[in-house]
């Protein structure tokens, strides 16, 4: 990472700066090598659109969520963390978190045998897990939330 993409991403998100966890929106991946390759592009690609929108929609920055990526242990370990708003990335086979929405919410896309994105597309429960079958079709996935559900997601969860 560049000096230049160290020193944007500390202006966006202090590293000193306290981490209060009900203001913060994860974005969780597996703690698994394989989620390492192939999840965490995607949630830092998902990063960068919510923080846009964010400058967009919500020019009170004190009014923002936090996005912050986490891995499933670190996410599924903190009570407080589990209150908010999330996006879960990758196959529920190498990350616990889609494991543990898998079984919470409504089936929003699905390609059979491909791909599935997870969510209460009212946003109710503030939450989406996704993930296909390989690298190619989490990222189909993905591209699905981004232009589908992401906007109203990220509208119901800073209300």
């Amino acid at each position: 990472m560049s000096e230049v993409a160290i020193d944007a991403a500390w202006a966006v998100c202090p590293p000193d700066s306290d981490v209060d966890s009900s203001g913060l929106l994860p974005v969780v991946v597996g703690a698994h090598p394989r989620s390492e390759m192939r999840d965490r592009p995607l949630a830092m690609r998902l990063l960068q659109l919510i923080r846009h929108w964010q400058r967009e929609n919500l020019p009170d920055a004190s009014t923002r969520l936090r996005p912050i990526i986490l891995t499933d242990l670190w996410y599924l370990n903190d009570k407080a963390l589990l209150l908010q708003p999330t996006i879960s990335i990758g196959d529920p086979s190498s990350n616990a978190a889609t494991a543990y929405y898998a079984t919470k919410l409504p089936k929003a896309y699905v390609v059979d045998g491909q791909l599935q994105v997870l969510a209460d597309m009212q946003f109710l429960d503030p939450s989406v897990a996704m993930w296909g079958v390989d690298a190619n079709a989490t990222r189909s996935a993905l591209d699905w939330f981004i232009v589908r559900a992401l906007p109203a997601f990220l509208e119901n969860s800073h209300e």
